[in-house]
């Protein structure tokens, strides 16, 4: 039996539209749109927002309200994850957002709500029943099986969920999806899959459609972009005038965050594009090909422990000699504070620890930077402290600053006015410090069980009905 095209207008909602972006919706519409989909989710920035339960910014709302308006308009529903980290903090900021959203535009949806917090008596359970919980792929400071202690430590822990609780949603028929954390191509796959299009031209499409106009020429992820799959492949197109999809734009997209140059490997299977195929047409590119090789179902979890606080000093430098040896004149500076006394226990159990990064020299390489010429005509030194204690961390920084600002060096021509304090306070506290503790694979025999879908009506009731007693206290 034959697939009907699924059409999906992709974009990323984390990421605000470009100006003008009305024009390239509608254009794509006038193409056909089953479905408009978003991700919203990332571990980009690193474990510090799901450790901290902060979100970066709630805008993802706002984001994404010219697409829900011309989902509504057209009738089709939307698919999105929302809050970067994706933990429940994160998804509820953003869902209030939606809320005053859907509020301000007097819109009256159905949305199912799949949350993606992985319940710490599940993880528990599985590793006393004894099933192995492995790490995704090498890593420092990872356990090779997962283990209680792990998961007790960590603030949080979410898994990047499959398409599988998106298809459950969907199959209520509500009027659009909005997760947590959840596996970028997941998201794009669920309705292909729902209407009958093969595993692997799904997550073609996925693959492909999961940064919006990114893998355009040129790339823009404030972009949308547009696509049609059938059983055998799907096209690509650009709605803007302003930038067009390529063979190069696409294949290159295809390398885009894993380690195989044609493998990637998915809940419950491996996409395979060695056998791809890219064709250029008059109306966009035809992309075939694609293989999807089953595989135990497992889903990738993301686990954040603390690890204690930041405090960091800035410094300047122009003095040509001081220059010429800025690595080990800040090489003193951090011996200066392990040798000294008052923290010598601190380091010796692990609480305290020193770094200077070298903006100019080696602030982004460090160790591993090859070229060791001299830096240019100035530079600036980051003293990075990480300790158990917000205190200990300011102290140790300070010691550090000091030692830098005013201490000695082969050749120095002058007791001061070497070394620039740009920031005021030179010793400035940044925030609690994460690091993902759990990066490892969770075998699932049901993916939709541990993340059910809650239908809300949006807006919310409480909402309006906070929004009614301010207005009558106004009257």
């Amino acid at each position: 039996m034959s697939v009907e095209p699924v059409r999906i207008l992709a974009f990323v909602n984390h990421i605000a539209p470009v100006p003008g972006i009305e024009a390239d919706i509608a254009r794509a519409f006038e193409w056909g749109v089953d479905v408009v989909v978003a991700q919203g989710t990332g571990s980009d920035w690193g474990p510090y927002w799901l450790g901290s339960g902060e979100q970066v910014s709630a805008n993802q709302a706002a984001n994404v309200e010219p697409y829900v308006r011309a989902a509504i308009e057209h009738g089709v529903p939307f698919v999105f994850s929302f809050g970067i980290a994706g933990a429940d903090p994160h998804l509820d900021t953003c869902l209030e957002a939606f809320d005053a959203l859907c509020l301000r535009n007097g819109w009256s949806l159905d949305v199912g709500v799949v949350r993606s917090e992985v319940d710490r008596d599940l993880l528990l359970a599985t590793i006393a029943g004894g099933q192995p919980v492995v790490p995704a792929g090498p890593g420092a400071a990872l356990s090779p099986r997962l283990s209680a202690d792990d998961v007790q430590e960590a603030e949080r822990i979410v898994a990047l969920i499959g398409p599988e609780p998106v298809m459950a949603a969907l199959d209520r028929g509500v009027d659009g999806v909005i997760t947590g954390r959840a596996l970028d191509i997941g998201l794009f796959m669920a309705l292909p899959m729902l209407r009958g299009v093969p595993t692997a031209v799904a997550a073609f499409a996925g693959k492909l459609l999961e940064c919006g106009g990114l893998a355009l020429e040129p790339g823009d992820s404030g972009r949308c972009l547009w696509a049609s799959l059938d059983e055998t492949g799907l096209e690509v197109r650009s709605p803007s005038a302003d930038a067009r999809a390529t063979v190069r734009s696409l294949v290159s997209h295809t390398f885009y965050e894993r380690s195989h140059p044609t493998q990637e490997e998915n809940p419950g299977g491996l996409l395979d594009l060695a056998d791809a195929t890219y064709v250029e047409t008059p109306t966009g590119i035809r992309c075939e090909g694609a293989r999807w090789v089953e595989a135990p179902y497992t889903v990738l979890m993301e686990g954040a422990r603390r690890e204690g606080f930041r405090a960091v000093s800035l410094l300047g430098v122009r003095e040509p000699a001081l220059l010429a040896q800025a690595r080990s004149w800040a090489d003193s500076a951090e011996a200066a504070v392990v040798n000294a006394p008052r923290f010598a226990d601190a380091v010796r159990d692990g609480r305290l620890r020193v770094a200077t990064r070298i903006f100019g020299l080696d602030a982004v390489l460090g160790a591993l930077e090859p070229n060791q010429a001299v830096t240019g005509h100035e530079a600036g030194v980051l003293v990075d402290v990480v300790a158990d204690t917000e205190e200990l961390a300011k102290e140790a920084a300070y010691f550090a600053f000091i030692r830098l600002f005013i201490g000695p060096y082969p050749g120095r021509k002058t007791t001061a006015g070497n070394a620039a304090a740009p920031i005021m306070p030179v010793v400035v506290p940044v925030s609690e410090v994460f690091s993902f503790s759990i990066y490892h694979l969770l075998p699932l025999a049901d993916p939709v069980a541990p993340f059910p879908t809650e239908v809300v009506r949006f807006p919310r009731a409480a909402t309006v009905s906070e929004v009614e007693e301010d207005r009558h206290a106004l009257v």
